[in-house]
């Protein structure tokens, strides 16, 4: 039973860390300073704690981000 409970628990805070993400379409990455389209191929772990979530393009590039070579956002 505490098992259970334990992943239950671990299922419903990775949706939650996850939803911020999943609203935005862009993801941009604190390490490479480039940003990207959320269903980017080269994105592997999208609530990966480098990646911040954007709304728009244009604030993005306001924050100093540079668009992905590989899904030109």
């Amino acid at each position: 039973m505490k098992k259970i409970v334990l992943a239950l628990c671990a299922a419903v805070l990775m949706v939650l860390v996850a939803v911020p993400a999943l609203a935005s379409t862009y993801l941009a990455n604190t390490n490479s300073g480039k940003f990207h389209y959320y269903n980017c191929p080269t994105i592997k772990h999208h609530n990966a704690g480098h990646f911040v979530p954007y709304e728009s393009r244009q604030a993005c590039l306001d924050d100093g981000y540079i668009p992905c070579k590989k899904c030109n956002p």
